[in-house]
């Protein structure tokens, strides 16, 4: 039996089954739970109430727009990343991501992961004309993406060159400079291997994890 459950989000499948080992069981999530954060919160604490069968439980997750906000476990500790996003996640490291973020404050980043949930501009514009038109669909875009500057590509688990040349036609569509980042699966692999530094936290029973943990 695995001593520890990874419950992650789809979007992470490719970097999370490259850094799985025999201790760890693992489930993903859909990727849309993302879009309500309090629907997020309830599904992973219906999934930690669930589980009698480990101590441990690792979440493939940041503080996801307050969706991790308010975990706790009477039985399992909590290990939750410390950071605000998957982002952070994919790309290594939160300075990683400061850097970048500094760099360019507009940049909308995509990945494999996030490409194959259909978590991108380009499909939400799809989704956007079946529902209200072209017209609207190419309103809300202008507005939804006003302050954006860039589409960078994360880069970690292999190289997909058509999830690539779609990043470059997301960018192409929008209007916005394309970049790629070379991504890393080291935070990933910390939480599996449980390397457990400041980069994360970690909730004993009887704890909750809030807020101001991710601060």
């Amino acid at each position: 039996m695995s001593r520890a459950k990874l419950f992650a989000c789809r979007t992470l499948e490719d970097e999370v089954n490259t850094s799985l080992n025999d201790t760890v069981e693992c489930e993903f999530l859909e990727y849309g739970l993302h879009n309500t954060p309090a629907k997020l919160q309830q599904e992973l604490q219906q999934k930690i109430d669930a589980d009698s069968q480990h101590d441990l439980i690792l979440l493939g997750y940041g503080l996801c727009s307050n969706g991790t906000a308010g975990l706790h476990s009477d039985r399992h500790t909590l290990i939750i990343p410390r950071v605000h996003d998957c982002i952070s996640l994919l790309l290594g490291s939160r300075e990683y991501y400061q850097q970048e973020f500094f760099k360019c404050p507009g940049t909308y980043y995509l990945s494999s992961g996030w490409i194959r949930q259909q978590g991108d501009p380009l499909s939400s514009y799809r989704r956007y004309c079946d529902k209200y038109g072209e017209a609207k669909a190419r309103m809300f875009m202008e507005l939804e993406y006003a302050n954006y500057k860039r589409i960078a590509f994360i880069q970690t688990v292999g190289e997909r060159q058509e999830d690539l040349e779609y990043s470059r036609s997301v960018a192409a569509f929008l209007g916005l400079e394309h970049t790629v980042l070379q991504g890393s699966t080291g935070y990933v692999q910390n939480l599996v291997d449980g390397k457990w530094d400041e980069e994360f936290l970690v909730i004993h029973p009887g704890k909750t994890v809030l807020l101001e943990d991710f601060m």
